[in-house]
């Protein structure tokens, strides 16, 4: 076998967005902080400095913590499930009779920070302005994705509003789609579909340095970039209120500095705890530290494409020749969790043996690579740079040469704005690592725009009819009779085989004594308007 390190090498690198919801953990000895607690006081939390601060742009979890406290969307997610919280949220109600016409109505005498009232146009318009193509909003793509009637004509310059969308009056919203599409109730809970005010249309660049949201927290002042986001408790939200008056989110550009600063009271919170730093965190923050499991996972995807890797066989014995746990435990300092389905252990659809070939088999795994033609050496296996993976890239290398006898192997590294246009125009020689995370609690989210035929974010071009037709029934289900469905299909993948699922993502929060009632949910975000301050 050939060496490692004998070889140059060009590292490639992906970091998907982790888009994503539903698990939750709390701190597990501040309930009695929670309800003896007055409200008030102040805090400050670590926060990795947002791209954008619109709600119809952003795509990060930095921009994400800061728009999901300032905004209140039509539905809330219960941080432990990730069902629908009943009461939460602007939408006093959400009800179809055929999963493709559906009647929103809003609760009355909400407004935005400036005072202006929330109604019905204040959505429908920032709906319509994301879909507008010559505003270049990214979050337009689930428009598409569930089908908005006009959306299409809008997207191609046709038509400036999509006829699917009305503001009837001020307290109703009716929305039509092109098919039926049972997850909407979910969907219109995720950042993109959250209100904007009128102001925002006068200079919509102006606004991302201080968003007027319709939030329990509002901004106290400008965007600070590299420095601090300040929000202060907005005393005329009508949903429930912030505990704190206010909340420092100091901007960071390395978590590790940000964890020093946690150590030494400079800060009293700290989402994201570094993996080398976490044994150290549990050791000295006890049980004010929690490991919180979230919906993003990491995969190695497969190139269909390639006629090798149309062979089913080959993919398993891929899978099966890599050990997770040992990575998990040697390299990733025991911080993830093995993958054994698609759908996210959050998700009230997941399945712990979902999946045969997740599981570490070497002896199966050379017998079923014997069945094939092998692969062409030396392989190619790409990732992208800079996010911390060449070590356990590596490892995944290591144990595919040792299991299967592959004695050639090349690492292609790009840094992420090469990365992702390689494996858009379908270019990869090789399986590559990937990420994904749902940014709304559905299995919908976690299936179809990865393995759909022809989806955006089918990097592998996979493409079964079968698993097709089985997202598209599960699509017009109502949310609670669809996880069946949703089930059979996933069974589709995991006989198929596109990727080769890796692990769940677990993140680390601490905090120090000055607060309590520490609360995250499983996109990694803590719950800032439960923060107590002690």
């Amino acid at each position: 076998m050939q060496s490692f390190g004998s070889r140059p090498r060009r590292w490639l690198v992906l970091l998907a967005a982790l888009p994503l919801l539903v698990a939750a953990c709390d701190g597990a000895d501040d309930e009695s902080a929670a309800a003896d607690s007055s409200e008030g006081g102040e805090f400050s939390m670590f926060l990795c400095e947002p791209e954008r601060l619109l709600s119809q742009a952003s795509s990060e979890v930095c921009g994400f913590q800061v728009l999901d406290t300032i905004f209140t969307g039509l539905v809330e997610y219960d941080a432990e499930t990730g069902e629908i919280v009943d009461g939460a949220g602007m939408a006093e109600s959400i009800e179809s009779d055929d999963q493709r016409v559906w009647t929103i109505t809003l609760k009355e005498g909400w407004t935005f920070h400036n005072g202006e009232p929330v109604t019905a146009s204040s959505f429908v318009d920032a709906w319509n302005w994301m879909a507008d193509p010559s505003n270049e909003m990214g979050n337009a793509f689930f428009l598409a994705m569930a089908g908005f009637e006009g959306y299409p004509e809008v997207a191609g310059g046709e038509a400036e509003e999509m006829s699917g969308v009305e503001a009837v009056d001020d307290e109703t919203i009716r929305v039509t789609l092109a098919e039926p599409f049972g997850p909407f109730e979910l969907l219109i809970g995720y950042t993109g579909f959250q209100p904007l005010p009128e102001e925002f249309y006068d200079d919509p660049v102006a606004f991302e340095d201080a968003p007027i949201g319709n939030g329990p927290y509002m901004m106290d002042g400008e965007w600070e970039r590299g420095s601090e986001i300040r929000l202060v408790r907005y005393d005329d939200y009508e949903g429930e209120a912030g505990n704190a008056d206010a909340v420092n989110l100091r901007i960071y550009s390395e978590v590790s500095t940000a964890f020093l600063d946690l150590q030494a009271g400079e800060i009293d919170l700290l989402d994201g705890v570094p993996p080398e730093h976490r044994a150290a965190a549990g050791d000295e923050f006890g049980d004010r530290y929690l490991d919180n499991p979230t919906t993003g996972y990491n995969y190695l995807g497969f190139p269909l494409y390639q006629e090798e890797w149309q062979d089913v066989n080959l993919r398993r014995s891929f899978s099966m020749a890599i050990d997770r746990e040992t990575i998990i435990e040697q390299i990733l300092g025991g911080t993830q969790t093995p993958a054994t389905s698609i759908m996210p252990p959050s998700m009230a659809a997941h399945r712990d043996d979902a999946c045969e070939y997740c599981g570490y088999d070497p002896d199966r795994a050379a017998e079923l690579y014997a069945e094939t033609d092998g692969v062409e050496e030396p392989l190619q296996l790409y990732f992208n740079s800079g996010a911390g993976l060449d070590e356990w890239m590596e490892a995944i290398g290591l144990q595919l040469s040792q299991n299967l006898g592959i004695e050639a192997i090349e690492f292609q590294s790009l840094d992420w704005p090469e990365y992702l246009p390689l494996l858009d125009g379908h270019e990869a020689e090789g399986p590559f690592r990937l990420g994904w995370g749902t940014l709304y609690p559905s299995p919908q989210y976690a299936m179809d725009p990865l393995y759909t035929t022809g989806a955006e974010s089918n990097s592998g071009a996979y493409s079964s009819e079968e698993f097709d037709a089985l997202i598209a029934e599960a699509n017009t289900m109502p949310v609670d009779e669809a996880d069946e469905v949703y089930q059979q299909a996933e069974d589709v993948l995991l006989e198929d085989m596109p990727i080769a699922p890796l692990w769940y993502s677990v993140d680390g929060v601490a905090w120090n004594d000055t607060i309590g009632n520490v609360v995250a949910d499983s996109r990694g975000f803590v719950r800032i308007p439960e923060v107590i301050v002690d």
